[in-house]
């Protein structure tokens, strides 16, 4: 797992998952996180699809000792993985809201075990 997505997925699990007492506010809690590590992701991924420093110095090449360019199943590989990786992301999202707004639900007990009320 790639850096980036490990911190975003810890971020989301030190987030502390009761907002408030209200669920209306602790869901309104989720939603504002979840637009927040959305925003995260998505600058995320504009620094991956940033050219690499070996296609546009011809220095980074020669450097390199590589003077050909990228070949395009190396570029084809690496649109890939970040394609991958932008999906790891949401999902991380995604996930973290799911738990964010499945604890803002308050538990209601089986229908067997809730007692009847005295007459």
């Amino acid at each position: 797992m790639k850096p980036s997505v490990l911190l975003i997925v810890l971020l989301g699990l030190l987030a502390p998952l009761a907002h408030a007492q209200e669920p209306s506010a602790c869901t309104a809690a989720c939603t504002a996180e979840k637009e927040q590590c959305t925003a995260r992701a998505s600058k995320l991924s504009e620094l991956d699809k940033a050219p690499k420093l070996e296609e546009t110095n011809p220095f980074a090449r020669t450097a390199d000792r590589n003077s050909a360019a990228w070949s395009d199943s190396a570029r084809s590989t690496d649109r890939l993985a970040g394609q991958r990786r932008d999906q790891e992301r949401l999902d991380a999202c995604t996930a973290n809201f799911k738990r964010c707004s499945s604890a803002c639900t308050p538990a209601v007990a089986p229908a067997s075990e809730q007692v009847a009320p005295a007459k």
